[in-house]
């Protein structure tokens, strides 16, 4: 993209707190001047180069978002995500008022979300909210004032036990725990629901620590309900305990749930062993 004089900005509110809105008013007010840079804000999207959206992209406000964008000039057609929710989804990024289409959203892609879902999106400008002075940086980088800060760096990550011979290459590691690692992600961040950040880990290394001890015996499943059994007994926090509970369901419906996927993917591509 080559360097502008000049845009026309349209902007569009998601779903937003007005957190970021209140920041791009700032921007506009007289003591920032973001039209001294040549940004000027207009009234509809027809006349826009480049689309400012606020927000994580509400179910009530994709439509509106998806005919903004497409009643844009075809170029530059230029499209700028202000705030982490226009980012990311924010907090707010697998909640049922959401518009996201992610098939994976919460397990694989634990961030997946936002306008990204129906727009693709030409620069991010993160942050909850983002203040004046970083909305201009990067407003600045879109016209080719300022260059970035930030460069982008290419890592290589080795088999474990391979040895690196180059500066961008780390061994890679996996924490030694009884469960894949897929399995640690969606436990901990749907445990975030019962009982919070701040307790969550230490719920979840309990519970990690049981599954060791039931999966040593013939019947893990009917040996961890035993074991959790006794955790609630010695347990006084009834949030502990609900959440404990809860592990144990989860648990056992993501080993299901992936066995099925694994046996599915069998079926549909099965491999001849030497191939």
């Amino acid at each position: 993209m080559g360097r502008l004089k000049s845009v026309w900005v349209y902007h569009v509110d998601a779903g937003s707190c007005n957190g970021c809105d209140i920041e791009v008013l700032d921007v506009l007010s007289p003591y920032y001047d973001i039209e001294r840079l040549g940004v000027k804000v207009v009234p509809t999207p027809r006349h826009a180069d480049v689309l400012f959206i606020t927000g994580p992209l509400t179910r009530q406000t994709r439509i509106a978002l998806k005919k903004a964008y497409e009643a844009m000039p075809p170029k530059p057609r230029i499209v700028v995500a202000i705030g982490t929710c226009a980012s990311s989804g924010g907090i707010f990024y697998n909640s049922y008022a959401l518009y996201n289409t992610s098939p994976q959203r919460g397990r694989d892609r634990l961030r997946s979300g936002g306008p990204e879902m129906i727009v693709p999106i030409d620069m991010y400008i993160p942050g909850c909210p983002p203040s004046p002075e970083e909305i201009l940086y990067g407003v600045a980088q879109l016209l080719g004032i300022k260059e970035k800060k930030m460069k982008g760096e290419y890592w290589i990550a080795l088999p474990p036990g391979e040895k690196s011979g180059k500066e961008n290459e780390i061994e890679f590691t996996i924490p030694d725990r009884p469960i894949p690692v897929r399995y640690w992600l969606t436990l901990r961040e749907e445990l975030r629901r019962v009982v919070g950040y701040y307790d969550r880990d230490a719920v979840l290394n309990d519970f990690i620590e049981l599954v060791g001890k039931a999966f040593e015996s013939d019947d893990p499943r009917e040996r961890l309900h035993d074991l959790v059994t006794g955790y609630f007994l010695k347990e006084k926090d009834s949030r502990v305990k609900v959440a404990m509970r809860f592990l144990e369901n989860e648990f056992w419906r993501l080993v299901d749930e992936y066995r099925e996927w694994g046996e599915a993917l069998k079926r549909k591509y099965p491999v001849t062993a030497g191939v």
